[in-house]
């Protein structure tokens, strides 16, 4: 069977793209995953300056204190006992 396609040019808003990316199988939400993420440009993406404040302000108490702070290695370790 041959598949035809066709283009079509339907302004929606973003709500009703979600609701569509909502409707895809989960191969299809991959794959549409992949076509955002390799067609974002970095310099695209804004990060709202609060989220900029909250990541600089874990960091620094991160700094001031490093040893009340788990590693990653901690980190699986625990999940892997829990399991």
């Amino acid at each position: 069977m041959h598949t035809q396609y066709i283009q079509l040019n339907v302004p929606l808003n973003f709500t009703q793209v979600v609701d569509i990316v909502r409707q895809l199988s989960a191969s299809e939400k991959q794959q549409f995953t992949e076509i955002l993420c390799t067609e974002t440009v970095i310099g695209d993406i804004v990060v709202p300056e609060e989220h900029k404040r909250l990541v600089m302000e874990r960091i620094k108490k991160y700094e001031n204190s490093p040893v009340s702070y788990f590693s990653w290695d901690d980190i699986e370790s625990k999940m892997a006992t829990h399991k």
